[in-house]
């Protein structure tokens, strides 16, 4: 993507939001999407107006400022005008990025071919999918194959049968055994040689899915009651929900034995960093510390890590418990859910209803999601994290 529109402004200038609060809608033309305030602040000027298009990446479309600023003192002018330089830089980098990835492109297909020359079958008659099924399982007598396809070309079928009965030689170099602190799935031992063609030809969305329920068996979610934790964020100025969550995980494993030491959060490098004073900082130093730590180098050995959603795979998880806080949302009962969709058919149909009743406001709750490797962990911290959480007055020390 390199540039969009501008769909719909839902701040106007002048006006103050919160951290989390929808600033904009931006579109291009394949997708719309939400823009979300990353602090608190005040919207000064709006730079690219509503149905603004061909708006280039990088490039200045709204001016804001933090509340008590002197919005009269700002300089407009010079402040819109200022990154235009830096995105002419980043254009130029891109330009020789990929001009760099041309390059390497070029090498790596002239490797392939030359691969492809020394692995294909002496015969030169091989279907495409027989030779992908041939270099990827990295036989190296791919000329000992019989084709069973007409003038005797080789079809994948052949190369599978060649792997079964056992005749290919393997080329690939042994892959060193993983450390034993992370234990691996083993495969099957039915001595099936088409395993490894069949896992390398998984579409990304499969593999994604499969993760997703490996994660999922060792997971605890909680539903967390969290209209009050809302309500505090908002009103104090500076405190956010990952530093509430983060004290809530250092008070629940002063209750639970995990290997490890205090509160940890991912880094700007994918890395784990603990943060310092998790139990005994005040909030604010504490969303500061936060903040700190996810910029930094990863450092500690954290007994549990906030991370966000979609952050680890099963073979990336760290040693340490990892508790996913996700976004609040109103939450209703399956009978409010019914009563309100049978008293909008009524409106629909004309029909008036004497028993009707005032609809509760839904209740606002996020999801807690720990996962670890143990199933008693992870339900002991879940349990811990919610009840600290659904009092948040508690954490606010």
């Amino acid at each position: 993507m390199t540039e969009g529109g501008i769909a719909r402004w839902e701040k106007q200038e002048g006006e103050a939001f919160a951290a989390g609060d929808l600033l904009l809608q931006i579109e291009t033309d394949k997708a719309q999407m939400d823009v979300e305030a990353q602090d608190d602040g005040v919207l000064v000027k709006i730079l690219a107006p509503e149905g603004a298009q061909n708006v280039r990446v990088n490039s200045v479309i709204a001016i804001v400022a933090e509340e008590g600023d002197d919005i009269a003192s700002i300089d407009i002018g010079a402040l819109s005008k200022q990154p235009e330089a830096e995105a002419e830089k980043v254009e130029k980098k891109a330009e020789a990025v990929q001009k760099k990835a041309e390059t390497v492109e070029k090498k790596v297909e002239k490797v392939a071919k030359t691969e492809k020359a020394e692995k294909a079958p002496s015969s030169g008659l091989s279907s495409p999918a027989a030779e992908f099924t041939i270099h990827a399982n990295h036989i190296a007598n791919a000329a000992e194959i019989e084709g069973t396809g007409p003038k005797g070309r080789v079809l994948k079928g052949d190369v599978l049968q060649f792997l079964k009965a056992g005749k290919a030689v393997i080329s690939k170099p042994e892959i060193s055994k993983p450390a034993a602190s992370k234990p691996v799935a083993k495969a099957p031992s039915s001595g099936n040689a088409e395993l490894p063609f069949l896992v390398q030809s998984l579409e990304p969305s499969v593999l994604r899915h499969l993760a997703q329920v490996e994660l999922a068996k060792r997971s605890v979610v909680v539903q967390v009651p969290a209209t009050r934790l809302v309500q505090l964020v908002k009103a104090n100025r500076g405190m956010t929900v990952d530093a509430l969550a983060a004290r809530a995980i250092a008070l629940a494993l002063q209750q639970v034995k995990v290997e490890g030491n205090g509160v940890g959060v991912v880094t700007d490098g994918s890395k784990v960093a603990e943060v310092a004073g998790a139990a005994s900082a005040s909030v604010l130093d504490l969303a500061q510390a936060i903040k700190q730590a996810r910029s930094g180098p990863a450092s500690g050995r954290p007994a549990a890590v906030l991370a966000g959603e979609n952050v680890f795979t099963p073979d990336t998880l760290p040693d340490a418990a990892v508790v996913v806080v996700g976004a609040p949302y109103a939450s209703v009962s399956a009978a409010e859910a019914s009563a309100a969709m049978d008293s909008a058919l009524n409106d629909l149909l004309g029909v008036s209803t004497s028993s009707a009743q005032p609809s509760k406001q839904a209740s606002t709750v996020i999801d807690v999601r720990v996962i670890s490797n143990s199933p008693t962990v992870a339900s002991a911290l879940a349990a811990k994290i919610k009840g600290f959480l659904s009092n948040p007055e508690l954490l606010t020390f």
